[in-house]
């Protein structure tokens, strides 16, 4: 296979729409068992809010560097300096509604990104609700094979969900192994609304499959994606989750629409998620110890 570099607006856009539904929360349904098994399927169904939210930082590493290139502040900074840009100084519609601050010591790289949300807004393509910071500091172009990024928070929230920790992000792209990149999330709390804490950790790698050959044409382009989680509650249970089966997630569908995830509950509870035969629909099966109930992909 070909490989080509990511640099057309259009087809970042179309890898960015595809992670904005890879990790979508899970909406369980008719649980009524007091068992361990039906908190097993509770907890996975906590879990998987997290893993989306903290996928959400790969999506704002696009979003943030595609605005960044085309408002042209990258260019305003070949002489060293910091560079702020707004959204409402930018001639094309952004990605996302965050204030930009674009600053390097060099004029080179590495260079540190900073997307300001304020005190909140859903004005990004994906209106999705985020408030506070995500600071990015970028080892070289994000869509260049060999980049690694690291991301951090200052009072960040998506949806209402607070998120710390540590997250790194490489692009992983080669001539075997096609577009790729990897997210690794460390020493994460994730916290609920009700503020209720949870720890997380993780490990994720999105390829692209199908499609590389054909920059504008998305509806041929297909990704798998592989890795795993940890996630705690305070109360001491705790799930460990793996994608056992490739995850297989097409542009033309708006769901994942094959794989499987496997996970343990307090080390006692086997259960999986499983996505289906590759048919597009909102449906899986998610199986917790005797728990066996069908749960709506949102």
């Amino acid at each position: 296979m070909k490989i080509r570099t990511i640099n057309h607006s259009l087809k970042t856009l179309a890898f960015s729409a595809f992670l904005l539904t890879t990790a979508c929360k899970k909406s369980i349904t008719n649980i009524t068992t007091p068992s361990q098994d039906g908190a097993a399927a509770i907890l996975s169904d906590s879990s998987t809010v997290a893993d989306n939210a903290y996928n959400d930082v790969l999506l704002n590493a696009f979003f943030g560097y595609n605005d960044e290139l085309t408002s042209g502040a990258i260019n305003q900074l070949h002489n060293g300096g910091t560079a702020v840009n707004s959204v409402n100084q930018v001639n094309t519609v952004p990605f996302s509604c965050a204030t930009y601050t674009l600053a390097t010591d060099s004029g080179g790289y590495p260079k540190t990104l900073t997307l300001d949300f304020g005190a909140g807004c859903s004005g990004s393509v994906d209106s999705v609700f985020r408030k506070g910071k995500i600071i990015y500091v970028f080892s070289g172009p994000l869509l260049t094979p060999g980049t690694t990024v690291s991301a951090n928070f200052d009072q960040y929230y998506v949806n209402g969900y607070g998120l710390q920790g540590s997250c790194s992000i490489a692009n992983t792209s080669s001539l075997a192994n096609g577009v790729s990149f990897t997210l690794q999330v460390t020493n994460g709390i994730f916290t609920f609304p009700d503020l209720t804490n949870f720890h997380y950790s993780g490990n994720k790698t999105v390829q692209m499959t199908a499609g590389s050959n054909t920059p504008f044409n998305f509806s041929d382009d297909v990704y798998s994606i592989t890795g795993n989680s940890n996630f705690s509650a305070s109360d001491g249970t705790s799930m460990v989750s793996t994608v056992t089966t490739p995850l297989v997630r097409s542009f033309i569908c708006k769901y994942i629409s094959a794989g499987v995830i496997s996970f343990v509950y307090n080390q006692t509870i086997n259960g999986t998620i499983d996505f289906g035969d590759g048919t597009c629909d909102n449906a899986a099966t998610l199986v917790a110890g005797n728990v066996t109930k069908q749960i709506t992909l949102r």
